[in-house]
This record gives structure tokens, C-alpha cells and sequence, in this order.
């Protein structure tokens, strides 16, 4: 008979516990990085993206992003600088600033906690608030590859947003957002709007080459960020 105390060890030896960790964490003591979705996630990100919407014509044909995710025990970090070219992203975030063909930089920051032993992440802030955050929105793990954050309408309890995560391979990361109708009529569940994100990972040496490469290309001359007096904010300044 094997004692408790080699049967981890042996079963993990077996190839019979995933190698993410050697048996299930327990609640009290599970950490992201215990996970392999999680552990995936983890790193710097370049992403090519396009926003359509509910009848799949271009809202933003091309832009992109530029992705940092951290993990400090039970604890989420990302800080996601999104490069718009002229158009609907900088009318939204430039506050004006932004000239004829000029574009913008948008810097978002987002955290979470994990809440259970199965990955969940949930406290959701994002700062400034260019998305859903607070107790209804959550990133649930589906398996080690894939994974969905949930923004739930509080008032009908149908989902606003359903972003599923894919990695085909470690340093390939697909994100598809649904932005769906939650009011509680004939058309609930209906497509309002739908992004594409195509990911693949960086290095850190690479990060600042990369956003002077992205910010030559989408003419960016507008950096627009967290408002420091104000909580939920962003407040735009212009490069030169």
C-alpha cells in the first residue's frame, strides 16, 4: 500500500495529475499560477485586432495591442496599451486632442483575485473604465488551453460580454469578444458588436521597440490614461 504521503508523488510520476500542479489546490491556499490556463496567460503579448459590429461590417478595421499580465500569488495585473489610428477609437479617448490622421494610445489597467480552487478570478477593477467591472464579472478556467471572462447585467442576469480565451500553443493566444444585448426582451442574447484579437507572445526587451513601432504606424501623437484625481477616468495628453 502506498502511505498518503508518496501517493502524490507517485500519481504525478504515473502521469496521472496534470503537471499545472501535483494534486488540487485547496481553497485557501490555490494561487494563479497553480493553474496552466493561468500560467499561459502570464507574460507580455502583441495583438492585432479588429472590431466589427452586430452585422460583421468594420467598426475598426486594424488596430492593436500591447499586453503585460502579471501574477503575484492570488492576485491579477494587466496593463493593456491599445493603439487606435484615426477613427472611432480616437474620437472616443483622445478628448479631442488628436488632429486630422492623428491616433491615440490608450493605456487600461486591469486586476483581479482568484476566488475558488478551480481558477476562478473574480474582483474584477478596470481603470479607466472602458469596460464592465465588480462582482458580476468573472474569468472562469474551461480547460488548460481555453478559458471566458463573464459580464453579467445585474438587472436581468443575461450576460453583456462573453470573451473566450484560446491558445492553440503556448505563445499563441486568441481572444473573441461578444458584446451581446442583455435587456430582457424579444432580442436578448442578440450580437451588438464583436472583436477579434490575434496574439502571439513577446519579450520584455521587445516591449518598447514595439510600442514605438505601433505608435509610428497608427500616427499616434495622444497618449489617454487613468485619471489619477479620479477614479474610473482617463485623461489625455499629447506626446509633443
Amino acid at each position: 500500500m502506498v502511505s498518503g504521503i508518496f501517493r502524490p508523488a507517485l500519481l504525478l510520476f504515473l502521469g496521472l495529475i496534470p503537471l499545472g500542479y501535483a494534486q488540487d489546490p485547496q481553497p485557501d491556499k490555490a494561487e494563479l499560477a497553480d493553474f496552466p490556463f493561468w500560467q499561459k496567460m502570464a507574460g507580455w503579448w502583441e495583438s492585432d485586432n479588429t472590431y466589427l459590429d452586430a452585422e460583421m461590417d468594420y467598426l475598426i478595421r486594424a488596430y492593436s495591442s500591447l499586453v503585460h499580465i502579471e501574477l503575484d500569488g492570488r492576485y491579477f495585473r494587466e496593463t493593456e496599451h491599445r493603439f487606435y489610428p484615426a477613427g472611432l477609437g480616437t474620437s472616443r479617448y483622445a478628448q479631442g486632442l488628436a488632429g486630422s490622421g492623428e491616433g491615440v494610445e490608450l493605456v487600461v489597467n486591469t486586476t483581479g483575485e482568484l476566488i475558488d480552487a478551480s481558477g476562478t478570478l473574480g474582483a474584477i477593477r478596470v481603470d479607466p473604465q472602458v469596460a464592465s467591472s465588480g462582482p458580476n464579472v468573472f474569468y472562469r478556467v474551461l480547460s488548460e488551453h481555453d478559458g471566458v471572462r463573464v459580464n453579467t447585467n445585474p438587472k436581468t442576469g443575461l450576460d453583456t460580454y462573453r470573451m473566450y480565451f484560446n491558445f492553440t500553443t503556448p505563445d499563441r493566444r486568441y481572444r473573441s469578444n461578444f458584446g451581446l444585448l442583455s435587456e430582457d426582451n424579444e432580442s436578448a442574447g442578440g450580437l451588438r458588436a464583436f472583436i477579434l484579437y490575434r496574439g502571439r507572445r513577446i519579450d520584455r526587451m521587445t516591449f518598447e521597440a514595439r510600442r514605438a513601432a505601433l505608435r509610428e504606424r497608427y500616427n499616434v501623437r495622444v497618449i489617454s490614461a487613468a485619471d489619477p484625481n479620479t477614479t474610473g477616468q482617463f485623461r489625455a495628453r499629447r506626446l509633443d
